[in-house]
């Protein structure tokens, strides 16, 4: 159980007590009322992908802009405020948000990391590992029938 909610980009954590949504935008703001480092997160054209994850109330954005990509990580303390959360970006970010497993932003950091590399990627929902196959090269899992691994591309 974490202790308070966090507004983490590019690994970099910093605890936040409010968020509003203006728009397109979300502020996220301390307990003294003022607006964290880089804590106008842009829901507009530049968000990429919106990852979820439930069971540990956390929502990440993986951001597209001209030369890199940004992991920002949203985790709420509570149930309610993570579900009223939740919510409020859905209705602000034009992107569908796609559900994960707790290893989401492993995933995102992947999609990032590919991004930055000029590859674009479709991002796929968390599914039961019955239903995968593991990578002879790198161990990742992979939805049945792919034909190339989504992590290292080496052929399955």
């Amino acid at each position: 159980m974490i202790d308070s909610n966090y507004y983490i980009i590019n690994r970099k954590a910093q605890r936040f007590s409010e968020m509003r949504i203006a728009g397109r935008t979300a502020v996220f703001m301390g307990s003294d009322g003022k607006v964290l480092d880089y804590g106008v997160l842009q829901l507009g054209q530049g968000v990429y992908a919106v990852l979820y994850c439930d069971e540990v109330r956390n929502v990440t954005f993986v951001t597209c802009r001209p030369g890199g990509a940004d992991v920002i990580t949203v985790l709420w303390r509570t149930d309610g405020e993570y579900f009223r959360g939740i919510e409020e970006l859905r209705k602000a970010v034009a992107v569908r948000f796609s559900p994960q497993n707790k290893k989401l932003n492993r995933y995102a950091e992947a999609v990032a990391e590919k991004l930055s590399l000029g590859i674009k990627l479709r991002i796929t929902d968390a599914v039961n590992d019955a239903d995968m196959v593991k990578c002879p090269e790198c161990g990742m899992l992979n939805p049945s029938g792919s034909m190339y691994c989504l992590d290292c591309g080496a052929e399955i």
